[in-house]
């Protein structure tokens, strides 16, 4: 053809370039990570979204976590019965909503807890760490094992990710849903909090007036990040007058409920070195005395423990799960009180999935403090709503993830029991010995000071199983009975 080109040929290869250069600029805001999985085929994370099953509603629905909580997820999904099952009505129909479906849960294990990333100020690994988890769900490739070199186990990719954690969600849902998007695979994705933050958005006042408040634990997301979260989200709910947030550091909960000696000591009958829980004082997070016939603390058998031979309230120490719940709860409302709000407390989102184990206490505390009386005067009616609740983020992302599937005719509606495939990453060979833990973990200052922008391999994903964690980690997964039934003959 030499020098002459027909011109059919001249407008294909115009188009072609248009195209190309309107991908380059559409996806230059993604993170250099998942333009690797768009675009680069010699990448380990390439993705080859191209051969996508395009049969969704067969596929699996795909959940990760940096902690165990991720599998309270999966037990969410296996029993929550919000809707009718044939017609999408928001009514109970005594049938799982998500009957039958199958489902993914990585356990990141080996690169969580997510918040030392924060902590050391290395939100860009976070964020890649985050982008490959999805890159996994949406791959078919593991490892068997943590040694070997090549991925030989082969699995399906999923249809919908669920960001279960809330570190996760807030730092990296924009760039897991940019990828997902760019990836034309039809696949979505579901941030817990994220869920929970557009639940409590929901009940603002007829004069675009909210006030929420937020349990949060001590070891997820800073209460400055929720804040910022539900502030960044607020005008597009409606929130145009006052937004009011109330946080409080739920220390001591968590921690009781998973049986911390440095907060909860069965048999303990007095007060005792290395208790962590809240003493009397007038700082945030301290006992305040002047609240005791608020609190309506138990103080049967050892759920309050006193130094021996004395009964002074300045030196107390909780230790019952239900009197750290009193205790946290009273001390949110009663800050709503004191601050001369008019406009009482709509909901408190639950954002930790421990907390949910706890919620018939909480109702319990807010009813009583709702029908407080003082002087014949209800003191806490103009705090908390008439129609207060709580709100579940794991509830909210599972009423999410059900309406997407169904809004996308991606549900499986399939007449059978579900299946869980459950993996685990774990740290490679390549980690130095030296940086690993006598549990085989990556140390933290190893962990949290990698660099981005790498394709070193410093964690691998392989079937999970018990020998891979704690006794302690595997009875938190243990606890969640639907869950653990369907994997358990998968564990050995």
């Amino acid at each position: 053809m030499g020098v002459i080109l027909k011109y059919g040929s001249l407008l294909l290869l115009s188009l072609l370039t248009a195209v190309s250069c309107g991908n380059k600029a559409g996806t230059e805001s993604l993170l250099p990570i998942s333009r690797k999985a768009l675009g680069d085929s010699t990448s380990i994370y390439y993705g080859d979204f191209k051969d996508y099953p395009a049969d969704l509603p067969r596929l699996a629905i795909g959940v990760f976590d940096g902690s165990p909580d991720g599998f309270a997820v999966v037990e969410k999904l296996l029993t929550i019965d919000n809707y009718d099952n044939i017609t999408g009505r928001p009514v109970h129909d005594g049938i799982a909503d998500f009957g039958g479906e199958y489902i993914q849960i990585l356990f990141d294990a080996a690169n969580g807890p997510y918040g030392g990333y924060i902590d050391g100020g290395n939100i860009d690994f976070l964020k890649e760490q985050l982008i490959r988890n999805t890159i996994f769900l949406t791959g078919t490739r593991y490892y068997n094992l943590a040694v070997d070199e090549y991925q030989s186990g082969f699995k399906d990719p999923v249809k919908l990710v669920i960001v279960s954690s809330p570190v996760a969600d807030l730092y990296g849902m924009n760039d897991i849903s940019s990828l997902l998007e760019y990836s034309g695979t039809g696949v979505r994705a579901v941030g817990v909090i994220d869920a929970g933050i557009r639940k409590a958005l929901s009940d603002v006042d007829s004069d675009g007036n909210l006030s929420v408040g937020v349990l949060y634990s001590s070891d997820g997301v800073p209460s400055k990040e929720y804040e910022t979260a539900i502030r960044n989200m607020a005008a597009d709910y409606g929130v145009d007058g006052m937004l009011q947030i109330f946080n409080q550091e739920g220390i001591g909960i968590d921690e009781a409920i998973q049986g911390d000696p440095a907060y909860i000591d069965t048999s303990a009958t007095v007060a005792r070195s290395g208790y962590a829980g809240p003493v009397s004082g007038i700082s945030y997070n301290n006992l305040d005395v002047s609240l005791l016939d608020r609190y309506g603390f138990d103080y049967s058998g050892n759920a309050m423990l006193f130094p021996k031979g004395k009964r002074t309230i300045s030196e107390v120490q909780l230790n019952s799960i239900e009197n750290y719940v009193r205790y946290h709860l009273v001390s949110m409302v009663e800050r709503h009180r004191r601050s001369g709000s008019r406009i009482p407390l709509a909901s408190i989102i639950l954002a930790d999935c421990s907390f949910n184990q706890v919620r018939d206490i909480m109702e319990e505390v807010m009813r009583e403090l709702y029908d407080y009386k003082r002087g014949g005067i209800y003191l806490y009616r103009t705090s908390i709503s008439a129609d207060f609740k709580f709100i579940d983020p794991v509830e909210c992302a599972a009423a999410e993830a059900y309406s997407i599937l169904r809004e996308d005719g991606n549900l499986a509606l399939r007449g059978e029991k579900s299946r869980i495939e459950s993996f685990i990453s774990l740290p490679s060979t390549s980690v130095p010995d030296d940086s690993l833990t006598v549990s085989g973990y990556m140390e933290d200052s190893f962990k949290y000071t990698r660099k981005s922008g790498t394709e070193d391999v410093t964690t691998k994903i392989v079937p999970f199983a018990p020998r891979y964690i704690s006794e302690d980690v595997f009875r938190q997964i243990e606890n969640n009975k639907e869950t653990y039934l369907l994997i358990r003959n998968s564990l050995y």
